[in-house]
């Protein structure tokens, strides 16, 4: 007979093991690396130098952005007169890390084309239904702690002289593990802002009164030099 019938005193009635399941966890990070605005055939290719608010492999060549800081938004600038004869690309680039501890794939990233904006279609992109599809990464197996960069260009349509921000949001809408593991964070997503300004030629005339009031201060100055050099002659 048990000596404690029904309880465990550290005796083998009972045995307890404990078992810890792996997480699958794919995060997402998008950003503007470039601003792209051709005048006249004319282009001009401007960095934003934009980082990422967390950390790359070394692989990707890409920096850290502390998270303290503001999100930055990329500028652009126009001259009003030259709109008609104005194309503005924008350059993204989309992180997807595996922040997990299960190997696995993004089947599927989706970029949300807001109005005004176009996709320009690659090799690695394609529009569907409004959106901004890439499966590229479908067969790249994204062990723990590696990344992987794709990059989507987009084109502002400013025909009709409309101007403002524009805010799009890329998502990993599929994604694939051989555990049938589901991620920890589904449906990971970043936005990311832009926004396009009339140059109001205030600039302009903002500098052309300091150099009105320079030229007269210093005209001032010569003339009290001059009364000041008399009397002291005379």
């Amino acid at each position: 007979e048990d000596s404690t019938p029904n309880e465990w005193q550290d005796e083998d009635d009972e045995d307890i093991e404990k078992v810890r399941i792996p997480i699958f966890d794919l995060s997402l990070l998008k950003w503007v690396t470039q601003s792209v605005v051709t005048v006249n055939g004319k282009t001009t290719t401007t960095n934003t130098g934009f980082k990422p608010n967390k950390g790359l492999t070394e692989s990707t060549g890409e920096g850290i952005r502390n998270n303290n800081e503001p999100e930055p938004i990329a500028k652009v600038e126009l001259d009003k007169k030259k709109l008609n004869k104005t194309v503005v690309k924008f350059v993204y680039k989309i992180r997807v890390t595996n922040e997990g501890e299960i190997p696995g794939y993004a089947t599927e990233v989706t970029d949300y084309i807001p109005e005004g904006l176009s996709l320009i279609e690659d090799e690695n992109w394609e529009e569907e239904n409004g959106k901004a599809i890439s499966r590229s990464l479908e067969n790249e197996i994204i062990k723990p702690g590696e990344s992987k960069v794709i990059t989507v260009n987009f084109v502002w349509d400013i025909s009709d002289g409309k101007v403002g921000n524009k805010e799009n949001e890329a998502k990993i809408t599929k994604y694939y593990n051989k555990f049938d593991a589901t991620d920890i964070t589904e449906g990971n997503s970043d936005k990311e802002n832009i926004i396009i300004s009339i140059r109001t030629g205030a600039e302009k005339t903002i500098l052309g009164i300091v150099a009105v009031v320079l030229v007269t201060t210093l005209g001032i100055v010569v003339i009290l030099k001059k009364r000041n050099s008399k009397v002291t002659k005379e």
